[in-house]
């Protein structure tokens, strides 16, 4: 049953081909039904190839090129893991033009498994805790952040978890963040228009989970789909 929890609100899902399908749609799934506005945005231009770890998944529909999309017409950005999806994204200009565009707006990030690249090589993980996929713990450490093992983290405008296991909670905490976003954009607007006083209750301060414990390393699956990313494995076709 769709609502019109986030009527007003558009988010952007920056992706490429080697996503983890579940960590694409399911959250669009759950944003929509709540009534925002979801936009793949993608540094190609028609579709991008989703996987099952290492298997071929469903293709989804990109709504519009990365490097012709404004920062400033979205609400907040989602950030799917897999690991040749979020190898690639890390190296693209205008994705790390985007994210760093978004935090400085202190608009919602929420990145999940190895999604939590892109923080990093844009230059926004240094000082901010931080979850994922746990084999990018050293690279969020070596970056200035702080890595915590917990099924979902919230820490200011970021919300991050680990892996596909941790997406109700994931879902949960980003749909919380998306109600301060509106709140807040309710009252920028103009004078006359329709706004809501209630104040975020956001404190500024890291918003920690006790919930879940994570993998000390990667399974076989993950280190496979490296191997396809760098060329030392043959990929499945699904």
């Amino acid at each position: 049953m769709m609502s019109n929890r986030y009527n007003q609100l558009k988010v952007a899902v920056l992706v490429t081909d080697g996503f983890e399908q579940a960590e694409l749609l399911e959250p669009k799934k759950a944003l929509e039904a709540a009534g925002a506005t979801v936009h793949i945005l993608s540094d190609k231009s028609d579709s991008v190839q989703g996987f099952k770890h290492v298997d071929k998944g469903e293709v989804v529909s990109v709504d519009g090129r990365l490097d012709a999309a404004n920062p400033a017409d979205y609400s907040a950005v989602l950030l799917p893991g897999g690991v040749v999806n979020g190898d690639a994204m890390r190296l693209l200009p205008e994705a790390r033009n985007f994210v760093r565009a978004a935090n400085d707006a202190e608009k919602p990030i929420a990145s999940i498994c190895h999604g939590g690249w892109l923080l990093i090589s844009a230059g926004i993980a240094k000082g901010r805790t931080v979850t994922s996929w746990p084999s990018l713990q050293d690279d969020f450490k070596n970056a200035g952040g702080q890595w915590v093992d917990q099924e979902v983290v919230r820490d200011e405008n970021f919300v991050s978890s680990r892996k596909p296991a941790d997406i109700a909670a994931f879902n949960n905490e980003f749909m919380k963040l998306l109600d301060e976003q509106q709140r807040r954009e309710q009252r920028q607007q103009p004078v006359g228009s329709a706004t809501d006083a209630s104040a975020s209750t956001a404190s500024g301060k890291p918003q920690l989970s006790d919930k879940g414990r994570a993998p000390a390393a990667p399974p076989d699956h993950e280190n496979e789909a490296f191997a396809v990313a760098h060329g030392e494995s043959a990929q499945s076709d699904g």
